[in-house]
């Protein structure tokens, strides 16, 4: 029993404060403890015993697995995610179907899924939109509240792009050139609610007497425009812009987010530049209904971090414009926090003027 005491010595200052009760039976109290923790472990050891309440084993995936992406068919959204469905049924060994739910800004996605049941048969691919619509009207549903966050799989960088024709070559020339005579100068836009368009008004706002921003339909028409001299600047996709950069049309000053983009690596963030408040990312990732089971999560998050491993992915994806990644639900879930408050700081300082 000598462990019995030294024991009761080594915890009797909290079994005070816990349960208020006296040395001794504080003593007492972890004799019993330790005897019956003996008896527990001598019970199991016998052959053929059993826990009281094993664990129960959950069997998945059970059926068939949706994955709702608020995208229509075609482009570079929905390829991501179907080449995400086509790589997890094979390590799953079921069917992941991509179901195009396009309408309000991805809500009626969102709200299809967080509706769904949280047995992991039913998942939300998504883009970082989804933490800047909540600021410019109700959604169904909450973000943080209503979705387990499962793993990122890219990023899309945003570089700052003007046309070649301009007299500037680095961020602070650009700036320089804007406040000196704002006027002869634009910032484009494609659709609103974007990470694009909100940077742009958040730009446009660092601006004492503004810059007039023009809103296009669409990132392609953004740069239609920039190619004829009708828009300055934007902040594009390095897929978007990739071919006229290389034809000496368009020139990359800056890159959003907290590191230079591997699509770009001579581009300096717009934070090495000085301008502070371009750190959130673009991304693209998935998201199960609130009270998935851990397991499920952790299976599903191992597996997409074992296809975004795959080369042919990566390759796929940078092609694309778009920086792969693997995540983990913690992470994400730290991303989502973060880079919603800034969004609705940004729409909250826009004044409404984020708004369709």
């Amino acid at each position: 029993m000598s462990e019995v005491r030294m024991l009761a010595r080594l915890w009797r200052g909290r079994a005070q404060l816990w349960f208020s009760v006296t040395p001794a039976r504080a003593g007492a109290y972890l004799a019993g403890k330790v005897l019956g923790f003996a008896l527990t472990a001598f019970a199991l050891s016998a052959p053929g015993a059993q826990p009281a309440s094993a664990p129960r084993q959950i069997s998945y995936p059970a059926r068939p697995i949706r994955l709702i992406a608020p995208f229509p068919a075609g482009g570079v959204a929905d390829a991501v995610a179907r080449l995400l469905a086509e790589r997890l049924s094979a390590r799953l060994g079921v069917p992941v179907d991509v179901d195009n739910r396009p309408g309000s800004a991805g809500t009626l996605a969102g709200d299809l899924v967080a509706k769904s049941s949280s047995d992991g048969h039913t998942l939300l691919f998504h883009q970082a939109n989804m933490l800047i619509q909540p600021g410019l009207e109700p959604v169904p549903y909450d973000v943080q509240r209503d979705f387990t966050p499962v793993a990122r799989v890219a990023t899309m960088p945003l570089f700052l792009a003007v046309g070649a024709h301009l007299p500037v070559r680095t961020v602070q020339q650009w700036m320089t050139a804007v406040r000196t005579n704002p006027a002869a100068y634009s910032y484009g836009s494609g659709q609103p609610g974007t990470p694009a368009h909100l940077y742009a008004e958040y730009t446009v706002l660092g601006l004492r007497n503004g810059v007039p921003l023009v809103t296009a339909k669409g990132e392609g028409a953004v740069v239609q425009e920039m190619l004829a001299g009708r828009i300055s600047a934007c902040f594009c996709s390095y897929g978007a812009v990739q071919a006229h950069v290389r034809n000496g049309a368009l020139r990359l000053l800056g890159v959003t987010g907290l590191k230079r983009s591997p699509l770009a690596p001579a581009v300096p963030t717009l934070q090495e530049a000085g301008l502070d408040g371009y750190s959130a990312a673009a991304w693209f990732g998935v998201l199960a209904p609130a009270k998935t089971p851990h397991a499920i999560v952790a299976r599903l998050a191992a597996e997409l971090a074992a296809v975004m491993a795959e080369r042919e992915v990566r390759e796929r994806l940078q092609a694309a414009g778009l920086t792969p990644m693997s995540d983990v639900p913690d992470a994400f879930a730290t991303a989502i926090r973060t880079d919603q408050l800034q969004w609705q700081a940004i729409l909250r300082e826009a004044g409404g003027q984020g708004s369709p």
